[in-house]
């Protein structure tokens, strides 16, 4: 009974991989932003409309608004950051993480990327504890941060990736997220 259990258990999990994974290779669309720049993301993904300046998609429907991810989900932003216009990629990447547990820090090269592509992106991956609603009782979840962030003319970008700790899709989500960062071009 415990090997057909703990056979159907891995049959399960790779199988939700193989979906997650066919999100990286399946059906991409176009969003471009009034800020001008242009990125793709997953038809399967679900877009929540909070400004046209940066795009906020959702791995599944449901969840609590466009800024509240439910367990099993993960959300992608991303944007340009204007206002570290005047600062370094580093010191942007500070602010970002600056109340957080830092996991991991390494430099991506986009061989694709192009003339307005993020050719070195920075990826970063953190921890913090989720905010629950007031008067929840229960230990406080934590929420994997992972962030690429590039500059392409002075002008700095970030792709963002939210998800709860131990979700079992995180590995796709990212994969998800790096495509996203990579499809990154800058506004003329």
């Amino acid at each position: 009974m415990k090997m057909l259990a703990a056979c159907i258990l891995s049959l399960a999990l790779v199988v939700s991989l193989a979906v997650a994974q066919s999100n990286v290779r399946g059906d991409w669309k176009s969003f471009k932003s009034t800020a001008g720049f242009s990125v793709e993301y997953p038809t399967s993904w679900f877009p929540k409309g909070i400004s046209r300046d940066r795009l906020t998609i959702l791995s599944s429907g449901g969840g609590a608004g466009a800024i509240v991810i439910k367990r099993g989900q993960a959300m992608i932003s991303v944007m340009e950051e204007r206002r570290y216009t005047d600062s370094t990629l580093s010191r942007m990447i500070d602010r970002y993480t600056q109340d957080t547990n830092v996991l991991s820090r390494k430099s991506v090269h986009n061989e694709s990327a192009g003339a307005q592509g993020c050719r070195d992106l920075q990826e970063v991956i953190s921890r913090e504890g989720a905010v629950p609603p007031a008067g929840v009782p229960g230990a406080v979840p934590y929420i994997i941060n992972t962030e690429y962030f590039c500059e392409i003319s002075r002008r700095k970008y970030v792709t963002v990736l939210r998800n709860f700790e131990g979700d079992q899709k995180q590995a796709a989500y990212q994969q998800v997220a790096l495509r996203l960062a990579e499809s990154l071009r800058a506004g003329e």
